[in-house]
Order: structure tokens, then sequence, then C-alpha cells
């Protein structure tokens, strides 16, 4: 099976699950062909080679003021709504030549067209179905509700429609009339046999630029608790001005292996952070990205299901202890739950 998979670029989260995904395919004797941009395409190449990856424009976020400005993002991502027929045709003339059998897109929109013009199944892959299919946790602000249902139509119009809508996501129920399939959490499989071994050395900081004012509260904290921070996500030059902040260079491999050996983490509640950070049993203090709805969610059912795992961040936040082995969510295979659906569908 030949499957052309695509992703948002810009968010490491999509490229964290595109490894799961793609790594399970490859294990089974299939093909893959990633098509995304940025810090996608970096870490995929890494692992799979420049060969295994097609550089394609992506939706992206913009911001204002160095905060994320919904508006502008929104109206700068339009053409990928309007235009994607205009812009698909570089790709399909390429992947003519490659004959793929199915398509999968992470929130990115040109799969649907291709899967449409070389007449091929289309799965949609993502966590932000959940907005469509699951009802949203309790405590919601009705701003947020409303934003969430704007989520929801955004994720469906970059697939209007799909012969499999797969939802890689934990902490979630799933609406009686959904027929969305949820496969629980999509990990890479480094993760199988790693647990959580606290050093008492360091934490990690796993943050975007968008949160550059957040380091000097961290920095603090860290002093405050005599542990150094390895700081993952953004640019060196962030981070020389703190004196117990110390610069990590993206790894895949090293990351993994420095929070699972970090006392705890302070880190943006994307969703495949979570479902890490939840499979080990971390603690973790959350910094939503201001404006990021979905964070905001995301950080209120972690806390809500994990409150002995999961809190706020700020100066003053006490750090949680963290979860107990036996606590530990054992729904952590939907990395071959999700290739199980794909292998099923071109049958």
């Amino acid at each position: 099976m030949r499957v052309c998979y695509g992703l948002v670029g810009m968010t490491r989260g999509h490229a964290a699950r595109a490894l799961a995904i793609g790594q399970e395919l490859i294990d089974r004797g299939h093909e893959v062909l990633f098509c995304t941009e940025g810090d996608a395409e970096e870490l995929l190449s890494a692992r799979f080679g420049e060969a295994c990856v097609h550089r394609t424009s992506t939706p992206r976020y913009y911001l204002k003021r160095g905060r994320l400005s919904i508006w502008r993002t929104v109206v700068s991502n339009r053409r990928f709504l309007y235009s994607r027929k205009k812009l698909s045709k570089p790709l399909i003339e390429h992947l003519k030549e490659w004959k793929p059998d199915v398509t999968v897109s992470d929130y990115e929109p040109l799969m649907w067209q291709v899967s449409k013009s070389l007449d091929i199944p289309h799965v949609a892959l993502n966590s932000q179905e959940f907005f469509n299919s699951s009802p949203m946790p309790k405590g919601l602000s009705l701003v947020q509700r409303i934003q969430a249902k704007a989520g929801g139509m955004v994720v469906r119009r970059f697939s209007p429609s799909a012969d499999l809508r797969i939802v890689g996501k934990v902490l979630v129920a799933q609406r009686p009339k959904s027929k969305a399939e949820y496969v629980g959490a999509i990990l890479r499989k480094e993760f199988d046999d790693l647990c959580w071994q606290p050093s008492g050395e360091y934490f990690v900081v796993y943050t975007i630029t968008m949160l550059e004012h957040s380091l000097a509260s961290i920095n603090q904290m860290a002093k405050r608790e005599q542990k150094r921070g390895k700081v993952f996500g953004v640019p060196k030059s962030m981070v020389e001005a703190y004196d117990w902040l110390d610069h990590q260079a993206t790894s895949e491999t090293g990351f993994i292996d420095a929070v699972c050996h970090a006392d705890f983490a302070i880190a943006t509640p994307g969703n495949q952070f979570m479902a890490e950070t939840l499979s080990l049993g971390i603690p973790v203090l959350m910094t939503p990205t201001p404006k990021q709805f979905e964070q905001e969610i995301n950080a209120k059912m972690q806390i809500q299901a994990r409150p002995e795992q999961y809190a706020m961040f700020n100066i003053d936040a006490k750090i949680p202890q963290g979860a107990n082995p036996e606590s530990l969510q054992s729904d952590a295979n939907g990395r071959a739950k999700a290739v199980d659906l794909l292998e099923g569908l071109t049958k």
C-alpha cells in the first residue's frame, strides 16, 4: 500500500503523530510519502530521509505583536479552501507518477483534492475532529464553546468528505451518532517501552516563540527549585539571557530522553505532548498559547482527568506529584489501531 500523508507543517505535535503512523506503516511493509513543510519536514526527513518527504505549502498561524491573531490566521489561510484546486495541481502531477493508493490528511487541505482528482480513498486523521464528534468538557466559557464549534467547521472544510475519519485523542468520549473512529493515543513506538525515571537534576520546557514572555518566570521557578531547565522549541537567542535555562537543539531522540528523565515539564498543552506525558505519568505545568482555544480546552481536560499530574503554570505554582504507575491509562495503542483501519480501507 502506498500512502500519501499530508500534514500541517508548523506545529511539532502533528509531526509526532505522523512519525508514529509513518513508522508503523513502514514496519508493516507499506510505502509513505509525506507532504508538508517547516518543523514537520525537518523531523520527518531526519527519521525517514528526504526522499520520503515532498515539500508543499500548508496552513500556518500568524501573529500580531507577538501573539496569535485568529483573524489574521483565518484570512491568510483562506486560499487553502477557496483556491485549493489550483494549489494542488503541481502536487497532483507529482503524485500521478508516484501512484498512491490512499491519501491521509492531518489538518491539511490539499489531500482531499488529490483523492478527488486521482479517484482514491481519503482519510482524515487528526485530533481536532473531537470538536465535532465529542461532548466538550465542563466549565468552558461561551466564547470557548463558540470557538470549538468554529474549529470543528474548519477541520471538516479541510476534508469535506472522507472514507474514514480517525480521531487520535484521549480523555474524550464519543457522541452516539458520530461515525468517526476513535483510536486513543497515537504515540511513537519508542514510548512502548519507556517509563518516567526522574533524575533529580532538571526539568523540561517545551514551548514556542509566542510564549517568549514566560521564560523569565520559568527562570525564576528554576532558581526556586534549584534545577536547570532544558528548553526545547525556541531559538537559542531567546534563552541565552537566563542563567538557569539551557537551550536544547531540535532532536527527536534527545527530546524523548530528556522528558523521560526530567523531574517535571512546563509545556504548551498540545494534543500529542499531553498524550505522551499522560502515558509516562510525568508532572506537567501547562502554558497555553494565548488565544489558542484548543490548548485551553486541552488544559481543562487534563486537569479534570488528572489533577495530581497537571496544573496551570504561574510563578508560584506548586509542582504536581505525577501519576502513580498503577493509574496510567493502557489505551496507548492508537498507532496500531489507526494503521489497521487504513489497511482495512484499501483491501
